[in-house]
């Protein structure tokens, strides 16, 4: 569960570039769902000093969320940097049993019972541009965002209409964003998969 603090913590921030945290650990604020004995992330730091959140997964399915609550009028571009260095073999969105993707970037809307999503993804094999429903929930939508080896090992900046992006998924206007997350999953392949992310905001245009 999403603690008063959390939440209110979460408020004050719309920016995280993880400059502050300790390498080695989750960062500050943010919290696991799934297995919390898989290690999948962790704050590193590169040469030149910048940190970043790595995630690596071994056959995991964990997710990592940062609570929020930001009414419709307080935000409309979510972006963030990635960069995928392996790929979970064999992984295709369109189907449960293979539903895995190196990096994803989540934006949760409505309530913590009944939310929408938008997952967006680098996919190991569903061209970019792809939109679709999640194959086991109609509350999720999957937007590919990357695919395969596009750019692999290089970081990537994206930038989204979160408003044109829910209208275009749900045909309504967005509710209230109440938590931002990011994902690195293989456990649908049995495979693994590596990537990193920094700089996620929101933001108005």
């Amino acid at each position: 569960m999403w603690t008063a603090t959390l939440l209110f913590a979460a408020i004050l921030a719309q920016d995280w570039s993880f400059n502050s945290d300790a390498i080695g650990e989750i960062p500050k604020g943010w919290e696991t769902r799934g297995d919390s004995r898989r290690e999948v992330y962790k704050i590193k730091a590169e040469a030149n000093g910048n940190r970043y959140l790595s995630a690596e997964s071994i056959g995991s399915d964990v997710q990592l969320l940062m609570a929020i609550n930001l009414q419709p009028h307080e935000f409309s571009t979510l972006s963030w940097n990635w960069r995928v260095t392996s790929l979970p073999r064999g992984a295709n969105e369109r189907s449960s049993k293979t539903l895995d993707s190196a990096a994803s970037v989540y934006a949760v809307f409505g309530s913590r019972l009944f939310p929408r999503i938008l997952k967006y993804v680098w996919s190991t094999s569903i061209p970019s541009g792809s939109s679709f429903k999640h194959p086991s929930s109609d509350r999720v939508a999957i937007i590919v965002v990357k695919s395969g080896n596009e750019s692999l090992g290089v970081w990537q900046t994206v930038k989204r209409d979160l408003e044109a992006d829910y209208r275009a998924a749900f045909g309504a206007s967005p509710p209230e964003l109440i938590a931002i997350g990011v994902k690195t999953d293989s456990d649908s392949t049995r495979t693994s998969a590596q990537a990193d992310y920094d700089d996620i905001s929101i933001s108005r245009r």
